[in-house]
């Protein structure tokens, strides 16, 4: 990705600082809130570093939206609904052609793909937010969280209420919280740029043996790290860049080792974009008290709009399916959680359980063919 490039990183890094300063000084002499409303410059001027194309088509995405977003809150009456509904499904429209390119490739290419899935959900939350508050939104504190460009390419998913209050009252940039941020920016990197390659060569070994299957559960394991390395990693780079400006980006990933049932694990797993499906579908349609049944119909619509936001393939559904599927069946059985002070020994197996079923359903997505034929292959091979 663009990020690793280092000419790009040195001049991201290189924007962070400058701004890191500028804010220490406006903190002394004038406003830090004041300043960050105007974040917008070098946010353009970044993104266009990386695209000229980029930086035009969010710009006008962000007007566009803003536009949208405004209209939302103009409804009335039984209209109010309708409104909302089509709001919602104009941000969108980028996305669904950009999902109707997956099935005819021969469509013209008329929107920038970059990050369009990720901002696509911001656009629709300040719809919501706009919606269900009636109040208006600030036009400097929305362009500066579209175009926000630590997140402008993936996840952790903002939220306009949170970041519009992260932006009018920002953290005091200083040398402890530099150092924080100083840290959590080389974690980032170091496991996006060395443990990720280690790890990438270690599953292509385990891949180039004799199938057996002991190897294929060891390279769902090794499946399952790459893919955390990887999000994650993209993760820490976000919020220390986030840190540097002195606002806060969510955290994306909350120890999901630990979690002892597939409902636990979804909390702590792209927390942001689970939270978001869960809480603009799902929650919304059904209020949030929910029956077992109702649970059971929220997990796994969850997880299905999760596989099809990531693509129209018959991967992506399978995944949503079998996902769902475990999710629906925890609530039916009353099994979402593990009650405090439950045998050691029963939690360790729980978690054991999530970890091997979702390391499986990794490999669909980090293996080529040929490595994927040959895990499921030793899984069969005796």
């Amino acid at each position: 990705m663009w990020f690793l490039e280092a000419d790009i990183a040195l001049r991201l890094l290189g924007g962070c600082l400058l701004w890191a300063i500028l804010s220490m000084l406006a903190r002394k002499f004038w406003s830090q809130a004041k300043l960050d409303r105007f974040l917008v410059i070098l946010d353009l001027a970044l993104i266009a570093y990386v695209s000229e194309w980029l930086a035009v088509f969010y710009a006008v995405y962000t007007v566009l939206t803003y536009g949208i977003a405004h209209l939302a809150g103009r409804g009335e009456g039984k209209g109010r609904k309708p409104l909302f509904v089509f709001c919602c499904l104009l941000c969108a429209v980028p996305f669904f052609y950009l999902r109707l390119l997956d099935l005819f490739p021969e469509l013209p290419l008329l929107f920038a793909l970059t990050g369009l899935a990720y901002n696509m959900l911001k656009a629709v939350d300040a719809v919501y937010y706009v919606y269900y508050t009636g109040e208006k939104l600030d036009f400097l504190h929305y362009a500066n969280y579209m175009l926000f460009f630590p997140v402008i390419t993936a996840g952790p998913i903002l939220r306009y209420r949170d970041f519009s209050h992260s932006l009018a009252r920002p953290e005091a940039v200083n040398g402890e919280s530099l150092t924080r941020d100083f840290k959590r920016l080389i974690r980032g990197y170091f496991k996006k740029v060395v443990l990720l390659v280690l790890v990438s060569a270690v599953l292509a070994r385990l891949t180039a043996f004799t199938p057996r299957p002991w190897l294929s559960v060891i390279a769902c394991l090794f499946s399952y790290l790459l893919l955390w390395l990887d999000m994650s990693g993209y993760a820490d780079i976000a919020i220390a860049m986030g840190g540097f400006l002195g606002l806060k980006v969510p955290e994306n990933f909350k120890s999901p080792l630990k979690a002892a049932s597939f409902t636990q694990f979804w909390r702590n797993w792209h927390v942001s974009l689970t939270d978001w499906i869960r809480e603009h579908i799902f929650v919304v349609l059904n209020g949030k008290r929910l029956n077992r049944f109702q649970g059971a119909f929220m997990g796994f619509g969850t997880m299905m709009v999760m596989g099809l936001w990531h693509g129209f393939s018959l991967t992506f559904v399978l995944d949503g399916l079998m996902n769902g599927s475990l999710l629906a069946i925890e609530h039916l059985l009353g099994i979402t959680t593990v009650k405090r002070g439950a045998n050691r020994y029963y939690l360790f197996f729980r978690r054991c359980i999530v970890t091997l079923v979702f390391s499986f359903t990794t490999i669909f997505y980090t293996l080529d063919q040929t490595q994927l034929a040959a895990v499921l292959h030793g899984f069969v091979n005796l």
